[in-house]
């Protein structure tokens, strides 16, 4: 009976053209509609259709930004204690949805601060600390227009103040250490994801990228796989690669974003649990298509899909296979499935697929001061410095075995790897002190912390092995620098706190060892290739005491890397404040042998 038939709500049309006040139109499939399907969004046309979770901001979140500074003045003055705590926090639950239930963020007693100006301060630090550094996932613009008028989703709105709330200086954090003020975001977020779980979209995927970024920076690896291993599987599903012609350009661009952002998430996870990343078949037109510089500043009315040349995150991807290749090689030598002879054959032709990258870059997005500045006025210098910290890292990486004098000493190829990793490692010294100097250029997130730990390793074996004056003070000034930048992202990532530990564990084995500094074995290429994750103690050599060995003098000066050399025009010194100069004043004392340089610089890193 026509009686017994449930009504059809506003004609037919889904939750979410109803809130967003929008004709709605069934796809072709009949399951859903236009709208959801250009999003993918679960629609509630569907016949599958569960609701989730996961609301979006509600209406009275809308406004400006002085509107909503307006509204919450009450918010000056405030200490984080002042405002109660949701019902989620309040009373946090564990996941219960299955025997293979996600672990959650430990429950935190800060109240859960979710004032609209709060967010949106949080927001904005996101896009300005985090998107398009360790990710690239949004149209910014788009996202804050959404926000202001109270479309966006409140997971990426949690998931993003995860990994954002550590740079804020808003009173209402108070009391509250930087890298903790995330927690509490991240449980709300990680809450909320439940309801996606079953119903993979572009809204879930990106989700699972924030809070596996948020887990690696908390030091929680098991967590931080799961995350990625999810947003894998949702962008499988949805063939993230795949661009229906019905899409805007934005949401085009925002699923090739994301789904690199996918990939390079998934090599990372690879590296850290030793296995070769999964072959991506999908070729350039997964890539992103839109300019960066267009990307990150234009209207999405304006935005063109073009191929430009500057597109850095293009770029970045073409040496994903590169580090994949390096990892895969020093996981074998560490297991003797290789010998160090049959290493040293492969490095040149690493090399030269390295050097091939960098020379394809076009001439804008070359390692110079022009550019660097360059984009740094227009809000992407964070992105530049990271694409070549990249670079310089894996070749530091490529070239580590080689400090090992007595691998050296053991091939029949000659070879000036040794000098190769310290110009690498000195190189990533520059970034750092660039990304520290420079307005707009910040790198100040966990994973760049990773990799100051392994050029900090390098220029401790020089210190600890070498004899050349001229290496010992530059390498004495290098190190000055690494440790600066690593103090600074102690305070804000739990994560740096474990990979700094290295370095004392990296000196203990170099002061004990002095005739077998570096036996490549699976203790060491680990300490390599894995950037999240502290590896067992190694055990002692029991191989008969040598004398001691040293390794050929690098170039004193942080002289240019095969046509890729170093910035100019800049002052390489400069107060960072009176404690930092008492440091840097005992650190310069050419009295001080480079043992106490290292134990002084090690305990004050460390304390």
């Amino acid at each position: 009976m026509a009686a017994d038939r449930p009504k059809r709500a506003r004609a037919g049309a889904c939750k979410n053209c109803r809130v967003r006040k929008r004709r709605c139109v069934p796809s072709d499939n009949g399951d859903e509609c236009v709208l959801c399907q250009s999003l993918s969004i679960p629609c509630s046309l569907s016949q599958n259709y569960t609701e989730p979770e996961g609301p979006v901001l509600k209406r009275d979140f809308q406004g400006t930004p002085r509107q909503l500074a307006e509204r919450e003045k009450p918010l000056n003055g405030a200490s984080l204690s002042s405002f109660p705590a949701t019902a989620a926090t309040a009373a946090p639950s564990s996941f219960a949805f299955s025997s293979h239930a996600l672990r959650p963020v430990k429950p935190q007693r800060s109240p859960l601060v979710t004032t609209p100006v709060v967010l949106l301060e949080l927001v904005s630090l996101y896009f300005r600390f985090v998107h398009n550094i360790a990710h690239t996932l949004f149209h910014e613009a788009s996202f804050i227009r959404r926000f202001n008028e109270g479309r966006a989703s409140l997971l990426h709105v949690h998931a993003m103040c995860a990994l954002s709330a550590r740079y804020s200086q808003n009173q209402v954090f108070n009391g509250t250490p930087p890298g903790s003020r995330g927690q509490v975001y991240a449980a709300e977020a990680t809450r909320l994801l439940q309801g996606y779980l079953g119903s993979p979209s572009l809204e879930s995927t990106q989700a699972c990228v924030l809070i596996g970024h948020f887990m690696g920076g908390e030091g929680d690896l098991k967590a931080k796989h799961t995350y990625f291993g999810l947003a894998k599987l949702h962008a499988e599903n949805l063939s993230l690669w795949a661009m229906p012609h019905n899409l805007t350009v934005v949401h085009r661009e925002e699923r090739r974003r994301t789904w690199l952002s996918v990939r390079i998430a998934d090599h990372w996870t690879a590296v850290d649990t030793s296995v070769e990343p999964a072959p991506f078949p999908h070729g350039r037109d997964a890539l992103p298509a839109v300019d960066d510089i267009a990307f990150h500043t234009f209207d999405p009315n304006l935005l063109r899909e073009d191929r430009a040349s500057c597109n850095m995150w293009a770029h970045m991807a073409g040496t994903l296979d590169i580090f994949a290749r390096i990892s895969i090689l020093l996981a074998r030598l560490s297991r003797s499935v290789i010998s160090f002879d049959t290493y040293c054959r492969e490095v040149p032709l690493l090399t030269q697929r390295l050097e091939k990258w960098a020379d394809g870059l076009p001439e804008e997005l070359k390692y110079n001061i022009s550019n660097l500045t360059s984009f740094a006025n227009k809000g992407l210098g964070r992105t530049f410095l990271s694409m070549h910290i990249g670079y310089y890292h894996f070749r530091q990486m490529l070239y580590f075995p080689f400090l090992d004098a007595r691998a050296n000493r053991s091939t029949s190829i000659p070879t000036d790897g040794a000098a190769q990793c310290k110009s690498s490692a000195a190189m990533v010294s520059e970034i750092v002190q660039y990304a520290m100097r420079f307005q707009n250029c910040e790198l100040d997130y966990y994973i760049y912390g990773y990799i100051a730990v392994v050029s900090s390793c390098v220029h401790l074996h020089t210190l600890l092995l070498s004899e050349d004056p001229s290496e010992l003070w530059t390498a004495r000034q290098r190190l000055v620098s690494n440790f600066e930048y690593l103090m600074s992202l102690k305070i804000l990532w739990p994560m740096v706190n474990l990979s700094v530990a290295r370095l004392r564990i990296f000196e203990d084995f170099c002061r004990n060892s002095m005739s077998d500094p570096f036996a490549l074995d699976n203790w060491m290429a680990r300490f390599i290739t894995e950037h999240a994750s502290i590896p067992p103690v190694r055990k002692q050599s029991t191989l008969p005491s040598l004398e001691p060995v040293l390794v050929d003098s690098a170039t004193a000066c942080v002289a240019g890397l095969n046509g890729h050399g170093g910035l100019s025009g800049t002052d390489e010194t400069g107060s960072t404040g009176a404690e930092w100069g008492v440091l840097s004043t005992l650190l310069s004392d050419r009295s001080l042998t480079s043992e106490a340089v290292v134990n002084n610089a090690l305990d004050w890193l460390l304390e």
